[in-house]
Order: structure tokens, then C-alpha cells, then sequence
């Protein structure tokens, strides 16, 4: 006799797994209205207004010396002044630097083996450049409460970061010994502004975001050309504080930024490494390092050999030596 359906044993239902984060995004995104259709001028023309708008003198160009001492990094010989070891360390993460593994890894063990302290900033990555101001600020308050120096190091997003914190707080400038930028948006970013402005993007950054990386998507549009230019115009960059920018552009099959270095530079005919116009990336009143083969990743990110030209230990060592070479 065959045993009826109810005398069959019972089986526990597995429970459906939980939609993944994509899976979220998309249902979410499909469920939308469509955008609103857009050919807008983009940021065509934006890139380098802080440069054209500046009354001061050229910036020093530091790309031989930078050479000179990358060299000498490479064979195993010191670069670092003795007066290294009187300072503090702050490393400042970039966008979406918490979602990477191995970001600012080389850069922080480096200065470490040479004997540093270093501390990298709790700051949110995908956060408002207000809400990661006051963690740096309380950093430098930390600082100055132990009597301790400070260098801040900041790549990307965190440069802004870095410089904007010094630029609202002037009282804490006494701490900082100088400042490093590594490509950092500071007049803004073509990519940011395109995101920000794009309807069809910007729907995209407003649920993605949040849903995938906790974030805030203001945080984009911040770095937008226009609100850029609104916080510097209110609130410039001190001229007193030592630093050194980074700036650099790329355009090779190589690079994993090579779409977006593609995108920039046949829409614009920008030089940028990705994410940053390379003149954008120039602090006023810094002195800069220039190069013209490196893309936004290879500062913060160890890259395959044979790809990439430059390690984030070397770039980073570099980068300190000079900072410390001026008062």
C-alpha cells in the first residue's frame, strides 16, 4: 500500500536566505518612475577654476625632488630628517576607504617600520565632511592636550578633510607640523560632480548609499564643483601651514580606473587619474608634486607588479620627507 501524503515524514522548511544588498538595490531601482531624461553641459569647463581664479604665485613644483628621493627610498637609503620621530601620524581614509581591503594598509606600516607613531582617524568614509571634521578636530585637540605635533595625511576625500578641518579651526594650527594631500578633490571632483548632477546617477548614489555602504549620499556632493567653491570662497585653506600636494593623471589600459580616466577625458578633455582632475588636486599655497602616471588607486592600494609604477609605502615616505623639508 502506498502511505498516504500524510503518513510521509515530515521535512523542516529551509527559510529563504535574506536578498543580498544588490539584490535590494535592483528591486528598489526597478520599482522607480523612470528619470528625468538629461544632456546638461556636465562639469565641462569646472576643472581648474580654484587654479584660474588664484592671485598668488605659481605653486613649487617638488616632482624632481620627489624623484630624487624616491630613488634613494627604493635602494634601502633614509629620507626622513631626524626631527620625524617628534611627530604624530594621522592618517585620514578617503571615500569608500572603509570598504576596501588592504586601503592605507602599506602607507601606515611604512612610517611605522621607520619607527612613527601613527593613528589612522575614525572617521566614516561615506560620512559628511562636518561629522568627519569634528573627529579630526578632536584628534588635534588630543594632541595638543598631550603636547604632541602633528602631521595629517590625507588621501583623497580625507585631504579635503584634512585641510577643511584646519581652515575651520584655526586655533588648532599650531599642532599640525604639515599636512600631506594625496590627490585630494580639493577644488572639487569631475566624477563627484557628475554623480551629484546626473538624475539618472544621482537616483543611483541616493539608494546605494545608503542600502550598500551605510553612508550618506550628500557626502558625493559635497564634492561638487559648485559646493566646493562655496566652502573655499567662506573658508580658505591657511597659507601658514606647511604642505605638500599630490597630483596626478593617468590614461592607460592598465589602470582599473581606466574607464572613468577614458570617460573624463573624451567627454572634458580632462588629465585625471579616475576620480580627480589632476589640477584640482593642487592646494593653494602648497607646494606640489606632479605625476602624470599614476591613477587614484595606486596611492592607498598595493597594485600588481607590472601595472603599476609606484607602492603607497614609497609614495607616502616621500611624500613626509618633503612636507618636513619646509617651515
Amino acid at each position: 500500500m502506498t502511505p498516504s501524503q500524510t503518513d510521509a515524514p515530515h521535512v523542516p522548511s529551509t527559510p529563504a536566505a535574506a536578498p543580498s544588498a544588490i539584490a535590494r538595490l535592483t528591486r528598489t531601482l526597478r520599482g522607480l518612475p523612470p528619470a528625468e531624461r538629461w544632456w546638461g553641459p556636465g562639469c565641462a569647463g569646472m576643472a581648474g577654476w580654484l587654479k584660474r581664479a588664484a592671485q598668488s604665485l605659481p605653486p613649487e613644483d617638488l616632482t624632481p625632488r620627489f624623484h630624487a628621493l624616491l630613488a634613494r627610498v627604493r635602494q634601502g637609503l633614509p629620507v626622513l630628517p631626524e626631527e620625524a620621530r617628534r611627530h604624530q601620524y594621522v592618517l585620514v581614509r578617503g571615500m569608500l576607504g572603509d570598504e576596501l581591503p588592504g586601503y592605507l594598509l602599506d602607507n601606515v606600516q611604512r612610517l611605522e617600520r621607520r619607527g612613527l607613531s601613527v593613528r589612522e582617524a575614525a572617521v566614516d568614509t561615506e560620512g559628511l565632511l562636518a561629522d568627519n571634521v569634528a573627529v579630526l578636530r578632536e584628534v588635534l585637540r588630543d594632541a595638543e592636550y598631550f603636547g604632541r605635533s602633528v602631521v595629517m595625511v590625507g588621501h583623497s576625500k580625507g585631504g579635503v578633510e584634512c585641510t577643511a578641518t584646519l581652515a575651520l579651526y584655526p586655533e588648532l594650527r599650531h599642532v599640525v607640523r604639515a599636512v600631506v594631500t594625496l590627490q585630494a578633490p580639493y577644488g572639487g571632483s569631475s566624477i563627484a560632480h557628475d554623480l551629484a548632477t546626473t538624475p539618472r546617477l544621482r537616483r543611483l548614489i541616493d539608494f546605494a548609499f545608503p542600502l550598500l555602504f551605510h553612508g550618506v549620499s550628500r557626502s558625493v556632493e559635497e564634492l561638487s564643483y559648485p559646493q566646493r567653491q562655496a566652502f573655499i570662497q567662506q573658508h580658505p585653506y591657511p597659507a601658514d601651514i606647511p604642505t605638500v600636494s599630490l597630483a596626478t593623471s593617468r590614461l592607460s589600459r592598465t589602470s582599473t580606473l581606466y574607464p572613468l580616466q577614458r570617460y573624463l577625458h573624451e567627454r572634458y578633455g580632462y588629465q585625471a587619474d579616475g576620480m580627480v582632475t589632476a589640477v584640482d588636486a593642487e592646494v593653494p599655497g602648497a607646494r606640489v608634486v606632479r605625476l602624470h602616471d599614476m591613477d587614484h588607486a595606486e596611492a592607498a592600494l598595493r597594485g600588481l607588479p607590472g601595472l603599476v609604477r609606484y607602492h603607497p609605502g614609497d609614495l607616502t615616505e616621500v611624500m613626509v620627507a618633503l612636507a618636513l623639508e619646509a617651515r
